[in-house]
Order: C-alpha cells, then sequence, then structure tokens
C-alpha cells in the first residue's frame, strides 16, 4: 500500500511567516523562530495527513483582527512524496 508523505517546504515557511507577520499579535517574534514556524509547519502537515488543505489557524486571541483566521498554504509551499507502508 502506498502513502503521501507530505511536508512544508521552504516556500510554505515563507508564506506562513508571512501570513503570521501580518495577522498574529507575536507576529514578527513568531515569523523569526525556526522552532515556532517548523511547530505552525507540523499543523499543516496534520492537516494534509487528515486529508484537509495545507492549513493553519490563528486563534481569536491572537489574532491582531480579533477573530480567528485561517490560511492555506499554497501548493508551491508543499512537498509530496508517495512511500510504500
Amino acid at each position: 500500500m502506498k502513502i503521501t508523505n507530505y511536508t512544508i517546504n521552504t516556500n510554505g515557511l515563507a508564506q506562513i511567516a508571512e501570513f503570521l507577520r501580518a495577522n498574529h499579535k507575536k507576529g514578527e517574534m513568531i515569523a523569526e523562530d525556526q522552532s515556532m514556524l517548523y511547530a505552525w509547519a507540523a499543523d499543516a502537515e496534520f492537516q494534509l495527513d487528515q486529508g484537509n488543505p495545507a492549513m493553519i489557524e490563528i486563534k481569536v486571541w491572537d489574532s491582531i483582527h480579533g477573530r480567528t483566521q485561517t490560511f492555506n498554504i499554497s501548493n508551491d509551499g508543499v512537498d509530496s512524496e508517495e512511500i510504500n507502508a
């Protein structure tokens, strides 16, 4: 059986950083922290593994807009590889 392994690539990390800078209360701080970007990327990879789009979400209490915000990473930001399971 083949399964697809998804990873967020450097383009996707840049997209996440841009979204966080523009929308998260601690945007610049988070966008400059590689470990935080990888944590957000892991959320998007989890969504992909569940059959959803590569999406991240800023909760209402962390959003500068006072509402929950979602962001879909473009296909250019996602790498995939089929592996035998």
